[in-house]
């Protein structure tokens, strides 16, 4: 993945798991300041993701449609 991925998946982890364990600790307003973002944070790491290219699949064969790109043993069941 590239830098910008990791860096918003990063930031999105860290946020979540704070207001996850710290939100006992954190001042009401830092704690709905979170929980306002934590939404736009995750769109924003998975927009991040989905418009990432660095890592390219091939392209699956012809009626290989549900099968897996990285893995040759998989394949459909019927």
């Amino acid at each position: 993945m590239s830098r910008s991925s990791n860096f918003s998946i990063g930031v999105t982890t860290l946020a979540l798991i704070l207001f996850a364990f710290l939100r006992h600790f954190l001042s009401y307003s830092v704690a709905w300041l979170i929980f306002g973002l934590s939404p736009f944070l995750v769109i924003w790491m998975v927009v991040r993701i989905l418009q990432d290219t660095s890592h390219l699949a091939e392209e699956l064969d012809e009626g290989a449609e549900w099968g897996y790109a990285d893995r040759s043993d998989l394949r459909p069941v019927w």
